[in-house]
């Protein structure tokens, strides 16, 4: 059974604590490391598989929390984590400073109760602002613009209002939320997605509509822009499949800002090769980086970002801030925030 809460099993005399960074040395994100809370000591940095391929398994059992990171080449895998796991019998404590954690989760963590926490916050707001961004960009053909700039060519056109479309968001956690906040903002018709059907009080204020993954199929078909929220687990593989593509209207844009996986890419890309939809944006694909022989590259109705729409300081600065107040409250024994459930996989 995954933990019931995100206490660590710490007394308050247990102060020192002693923290592993799981990442490759030239991760990003291994700044908030440099202010540690008293009592938390950084004892080693780097991979399995590489800088700490020396590693005992006196060395891994010191390690009780593991502050995990990185990107590309720096960025560790679930197989790496599996492969030391048996000789960290003193670890309480996992965080992930991304708020997808399916490169980090495995079957061992809820078997052994260990708390895993993650960055769920300090991303929504940029991932919301790329989201409505990329609707703009076919909303007001900027193609087109920047066509007509490098011709010289001085040719008024009709471009579309967000105001009044139908916005369809699949998965509405933090993410789909703040970018349900920014939609409205631009006057936009808000329709749900999520397990959790029951309105509050504040969700009937806004009007929002809300449906249950059953109804997916009716959102992406009265949806004009359908923006991807969800994170990978088993449930959510490839749920946005062929028939839920087919049900979008011909001049629907799709856009992604979750997990590459959750699509059926394929299925995705022949709507786009057939002109069924009108485009998409995606800041995530299927494979990761996308490989050069992908048809998305040639695709004149797609957007490409390369995983980058939440690389912003302000969130980098945030997702720092973060880990530091979790940092403090475990060696004050205190119960943690933003923890996730193994089981669930968010």
């Amino acid at each position: 059974m995954a933990p019931e809460s995100g206490m660590p099993k710490i007394t308050h005399q247990q102060r020192n604590v002693n923290l592993f960074a799981l990442a490759g040395r030239n991760a990003p994100k291994l700044d908030a490391l440099q202010d540690l809370p008293t009592g938390m000591h950084l004892i080693g940095v780097g991979r399995p598989s590489d800088e700490v391929a020396d590693w005992t398994k006196a060395d891994w059992a010191k390690v009780e929390v593991i502050f995990k990171c990185g990107t590309g080449k720096d960025a560790p895998t679930n197989q790496e984590l599996q492969g030391i796991w048996p000789y960290l019998t003193n670890l309480k404590w996992i965080h992930s400073v991304a708020s997808g954690v399916e490169r980090l989760l495995i079957p061992e963590m809820a078997r052994d109760s260990v708390i895993v926490t993650n960055s769920r916050g300090p991303y929504s707001h940029a991932l919301a602002e790329w989201a409505i961004t990329a609707c703009s960009w076919f909303a007001k053909d900027l193609p087109r613009l920047k066509a007509q700039q490098k011709d010289r060519n001085w040719e008024p056109y009709y471009v579309e209002e967000l105001r009044g479309k139908h916005i369809g968001i699949v998965g509405y956690g933090d993410i789909g939320q703040a970018v349900g906040n920014l939609a409205q903002a631009f006057k936009m018709n808000v329709i749900a997605l999520r397990r959790r059907t029951q309105l509050s009080q504040h969700e009937r204020d806004q009007a929002l509509t809300v449906y249950g993954p059953e109804q997916l199929n009716k959102l992406m078909a009265e949806s004009d822009y359908i923006v991807n929220a969800l994170p990978l687990t088993e449930a959510t593989l490839e749920v946005i499949d062929a028939r839920a593509i087919a049900s979008m209207k011909h001049n629907a844009v799709f856009v992604n800002v979750g997990r590459g996986k959750t699509i059926d890419e394929t299925a995705l890309v022949q709507a786009l090769q057939n002109k069924h939809i009108r485009g998409a944006a995606l800041d995530v694909t299927y494979t990761e980086p996308l490989s050069e022989n992908s048809p998305l590259w040639d695709l004149d109705n797609v957007l490409i970002s390369p995983h980058t729409a939440a690389r912003t300081e302000l969130s980098f600065s945030k997702s720092t801030k973060l880990f530091g107040e979790l940092a403090q409250l475990y060696v004050e024994g205190k119960e943690l925030f933003n923890v996730v459930d193994p089981e669930e996989g968010y």
